[in-house]
């Protein structure tokens, strides 16, 4: 089919959706109904007593609430559930040691046993609904990637395929009905405006009140804005527990799972020659980051063709979903380096001293005027990349990725150009074959790899059998801290465990 075709199917799909409006099936869920309150009970007690308390238990259910309302396999497909539905019942009895509100704790552990033990009527409903249209006429949408991972499997027996909105293409002469699992509130409004089908229907259950379909802000100030129209179809078991705490008690019902940050002084001081400045990076897996400004790091993309997956993504770009590839223990950059002295053989010894001895001179001079103060002489020097100066004391980042930046540079460190200009090009041109090299090796463990678990899982391990290079790990950004900290810069992009990941999709 034609992309000209693809692109007028779009249009009919919109049309149609602007004619007759999206279906919202409003389900019956009482086990989520109970655990809904359950959840806001916690998190009254927290919002009046601080998380230091009660955090650890609202993080658990609120992710149990989450998996309930986004994943709607059958309980014995549903190992994400299961996760959060044992971590609540484990936080839960830590805190009977702690507060006297033994009522809530039962409430809260009976409400995850519930929801364990009941498969979400919802699921149920999705699959009534794709044997009326047929699994050849019809797709089903998650919200997340994890939610895609989780129910993949359990629909593929029913012949159907799982997408996230990110997956959606242009139309399909063969589709004509979209199940989007979740209230419309968790996905963009070109889902309702654009949607991929002609008929568009939204499953999430009855408990979650906001049924509102997603409006795009510009909409509001657009002339002849796009208007679409829902249908609410409540069914099956409306029963819901008597309410104590409301949701307008509640400073925000939060739903998605979100990242416990701390938040951490305002730097006062400049980093040393050995720090950096830099943002925490939550990964997959339970690993963390600490990523300075960089001006790239290396990327695995599990969607592009074999040999076109892993590349280098400017720091700037890093951003929840994106992939990295990260070498267990130390930072890619020193076995590089090391790989690229290897290559320039008996040159290694003379290159690695005039390396050392114009980087010794910039850390002194940035000791003795101060970073920022030799930012602005570089700069006004003609420096194109000034504000990277005190990264390039860092022996293994070789040089200015401009020569000419480099010859000023040695110029105002009061050095003759050569050798060092001549050995700082030859090692950065040994750099790139070695990393280049070290790509092929790691396209060929990725091809090798089951990527279908790195999309599942967020974490993946790639046997190389390279020196140096056998611990790499892939891991899925999860979510940037907003902060930044001053650490010593040999923590910089080595991966460690950290906890607070916890939850987090």
């Amino acid at each position: 089919m034609s992309r000209i075709r693809d692109v007028m199917l779009r249009y009919e799909a919109a049309a149609m959706a602007r004619h007759h409006g999206v279906e919202i099936l409003s389900v019956g869920d009482p086990a989520g109904a109970e655990l809904n309150q359950a959840v806001h009970r916690v998190a009254f007690l927290m919002q009046e007593n601080g998380a230091d308390v009660w955090g650890g238990l609202f993080r658990a259910v609120n992710a149990l609430r989450w998996r309930r309302l986004t994943q709607i396999q059958p309980g014995a497909l549903n190992d994400a559930a299961r996760e959060a539905a044992d971590g609540t019942i484990r936080e839960a009895g830590h805190l009977r040691r702690t507060v006297s509100d033994e009522r809530l704790l039962d409430q809260v552990i009976a409400a995850a046993h519930w929801v364990l033990g009941a498969d979400s009527p919802a699921g149920a409903l999705l699959l009534e609904s794709i044997e009326e249209v047929g699994a050849a006429g019809c797709i089903v949408i998650a919200g997340s990637r994890a939610a895609q991972a989780g129910m993949r499997p359990w629909l593929r027996e029913h012949g159907v395929s799982v997408f996230t909105f990110g997956d959606l293409g242009l139309g399909s002469a063969d589709i004509e009905q979209a199940y989007v699992v979740g209230p419309p509130r968790f996905f963009p409004s070109t889902l309702v405006t654009a949607p991929p089908t002609g008929q568009v229907s939204f499953v999430a259950p009855a408990w979650f009140r906001d049924r509102a379909l997603p409006v795009s802000r510009l909409a509001v100030y657009a002339e002849g804005a796009l208007r679409v129209q829902s249908h609410i179809s409540p069914i099956g078991d409306m029963t819901e527990p008597v309410t104590s705490v409301a949701e307008a008690d509640l400073h925000e019902d939060v739903y998605a799972p979100e990242p416990n940050w701390d938040r951490p002084e305002a730097p006062t001081r400049e980093p040393s020659n050995d720090e950096v400045e830099a943002s925490k990076i939550l990964l997959g897996g339970g690993y963390a980051i600490w990523l300075d400004d960089g001006e790239r790091i290396r990327t695995l993309d599990p969607r592009q063709p074999t040999g076109e997956r892993v590349t280098y993504t400017p720091v700037d770009r890093v951003m929840p979903g994106t992939y990295l590839v990260l070498r267990v223990g130390a930072t890619e950059r020193h076995a590089m380096h090391d790989a690229a002295l290897a290559l320039i053989g008996k040159r290694a010894a003379s290159t690695a001293a005039t390396q050392a001895a114009w980087k010794d001179g910039l850390a002194a001079r940035i000791q003795a005027r101060g970073r920022s103060e030799v930012v602005s002489q570089l700069r006004a020097l003609g420096v194109k990349s000034a504000h990277r100066a005190p990264a390039w004391t860092e022996p293994t980042l070789i040089c200015p990725k401009n020569d000419h930046d480099l010859t000023l540079l040695l110029g105002w460190l009061d050095l003759q150009p050569e050798p060092s200009h001549g050995n700082a090009v030859r090692l950065r041109r040994a750099l790139h074959r070695a990393s280049a090299a070290l790509r092929e090796e790691l396209e060929t463990a990725a091809a090798k790899a089951d990527l279908a678990a790195l999309e599942a899982d967020g974490h993946l391990r790639l046997d190389l059998e390279r020196e140096g290079f056998r611990g790499m790990v892939v891991a899925r950004v999860l979510a940037i801290s907003p902060y930044t900290e001053i650490v010593a810069r040999q923590k910089a992009r080595v991966p460690f465990r950290d906890g607070g990941a916890l939850w987090l999709e």
